[in-house]
């Protein structure tokens, strides 16, 4: 008969493991522990809450539902079920597993957020709005729930109700990076962009290695057409993490708007080597290539990125772009009327108005669709 108070010391210093990070050892604790005590639930639980840390998704679950096996009303082995199940990108299931902790326990502000957050990953914005604001109702001070029923406002497109919730949220803690970051995108959706300017900035003051905050300070800057402050938003990025490759797409994108095509293909090149499927760099690297008068590679280019996403309509777009240069009228119409169809609002008025695609626009069948529209 293993000793109880040996078991006891080896259970306390797997709990600290999980507590330090040290996931293995915890794991190895826990995973001897159930070979001697095999009907105790926690230590079940416990090695699933080590094996999922460690991204051993399918044996942590095993280990859960065998811990659920001798106690199946226990809410936070639910909770914590539903935790894996989503970082293993199980959502539907994990959104299970939260339901079933809050009919045990309705009053567990956590599992009514997390019900929230599957329901906006699964793209179901007004059930989570109502999870978030169960939770809460339960605890007022759950800065997050008030913070992710912005989110899920913004998605609805509600962005006036989405920053009262920022505001509620900020009233409760002003030290989360990434809650002045969701603010933030807010207020660029709504065009307010000095605004947005001071909520990146304040995501900074907290963190200055918040990536995304970095990154969407330099959009604001491109829509200020305030360039080179934009390309040292990027450069930054790059610094903290030159695997970023979003900040080479976007530090492409500055560079080409102050005419440096060649250093603006570069810093392309280097997004697609970080993630080669970016299409918004292909594109984008396409479209610098064609003021350079090689039409060819930049038409392969930008096709290279439709092929990664092949509704990605500035790529059709930037199609059409290619062909007009190549002389190919009918499959530029053909390319640029597709793009005007599916977004008019953008891409319309590019179309009357590029000087590149003067020639398309004396032709009568093009000419006819712009008057159509």
């Amino acid at each position: 008969m293993p000793n109880p108070f040996e078991a006891d010391l080896s259970y306390k210093e797997g709990l600290r493991c999980l507590e330090s990070g040290e996931f293995e050892a915890a794991y190895a604790l826990f995973d001897s522990l159930v070979k001697d005590w095999p009907f105790v639930p926690d230590v079940w639980a416990c090695r699933a809450l080590a094996l999922g840390h460690l991204q051993r998704y399918l044996e942590s679950l095993d280990s859960f539902d065998r811990a659920l096996e001798f106690n199946p009303d226990d809410e936070r082995i639910w909770f914590n079920r539903g935790i894996v199940l989503r970082d293993w990108g199980k959502v539907e299931k994990a959104l299970l597993s939260f339901e079933r902790a809050i009919e045990i326990n309705r009053k567990c502000y956590q599992s009514w957020g997390e019900k929230g957050s599957c329901e906006m990953m699964l793209g179901r914005n007004k059930e989570a709005l109502e999870s978030y604001y169960q939770a809460g109702k339960i605890n007022p001070e759950d800065y997050k729930a008030w913070g992710n029923r912005g989110n899920a406002f913004v998605n609805l497109g509600n962005f006036q109700r989405a920053v009262k919730s920022y505001k509620k949220a900020l009233n409760i803690n002003q030290n989360d990076p990434e809650l002045w970051f969701n603010y933030g995108c807010c207020l660029m959706a709504m065009d307010k962009n000095e605004e947005a300017m001071a909520t990146f900035d304040k995501a900074l003051e907290i963190n200055p290695q918040h990536l995304s905050s970095l990154i969407n300070k330099g959009i604001v800057f491109s829509k200020l057409e305030r360039h080179q402050e934009e390309l040292d938003c990027y450069n930054r990025a790059i610094e903290i993490n030159p695997q970023e490759t979003h900040a080479w797409n976007n530090r492409g994108l500055a560079l080409r708007k102050m005419n440096r095509v060649k250093e603006a293909i570069a810093s392309y090149d280097k997004a697609i080597e970080c993630d080669p499927n970016n299409y918004e760099a292909w594109d984008n690297r396409g479209y610098a290539l064609t003021k350079l008068g090689k039409y060819k590679d930049a038409l392969a280019s930008v096709q290279k990125g439709l092929e990664i996403k092949p509704d990605h309509v500035n790529g059709i777009y930037n199609t059409g772009y290619c062909y007009a240069f190549m002389g190919k009228i009918k499959l530029a119409v053909e390319h640029i009327s597709e793009a005007i169809k599916r977004n008019p609002g953008k891409y319309l008025p590019a179309a009357k108005t590029d000087p590149d695609l003067e020639r398309l626009r004396k032709n009568k069948r093009f000419q006819a669709f712009l008057d159509g529209n």
